[in-house]
């Protein structure tokens, strides 16, 4: 999808049919707070997940309908090696809490794009990620995620890797 001539998706496809959810990016920094609430089981996030549509969710086709949503969080549309692509994909550590470095998020929107994200009426999810993505490199939340992603065992001088 382009930004830049398209309007962002309010809709999930499932079963060849559109579903519409919930798109304003504070839906879905709490979908993702909920899926990092160690108390609550498997299977109750995945029924929680389901509260993202803004209709009857489309439970007879419930993986379909669950996943639909995680490529709309992602921004990406499922193409035919999906199954194979994220089977490739290995793990990596997190680089990014949206609940622990929600200040930084918060200073960094403020800052750069003078926008007051506690007082904004609405923001599409996709375009906050759009913008989230376009942070400058320079910004306290971009230099955490940064830090965050570097292997240590990648470093070979010793003084550079305990700093």
């Amino acid at each position: 999808m382009n930004l830049l001539y398209e309007v962002p998706p309010d809709t999930v496809e499932v079963g060849g049919k559109a579903y519409p959810v919930y798109t304003d990016f504070r839906d879905w920094l709490r979908f993702f707070d909920m899926q990092e609430d160690a108390g609550l089981g498997n299977r109750e996030k995945l029924l929680l997940m389901l509260e993202w549509y803004k209709e009857k969710p489309p439970v007879e086709q419930l993986e379909e309908a669950l996943e639909a949503l995680i490529l709309f969080a992602s921004r990406k549309e499922k193409t035919p090696n999906d199954d194979e692509r994220i089977a490739e994909q290995k793990s990596t550590d997190k680089i990014l809490s949206w609940n622990f470095d929600a200040a930084y998020v918060y200073a960094a929107f403020l800052s750069v794009y003078h926008i007051d994200l506690l007082t904004l009426k609405e923001m599409h999810w996709h375009t906050f990620l759009a913008l989230f993505d376009a942070l400058p490199d320079d910004t306290p939340i971009k230099q955490r995620m940064s830090y965050r992603a570097v292997n240590l065992s990648e470093i070979k001088d010793k003084n550079e890797r305990n700093r």
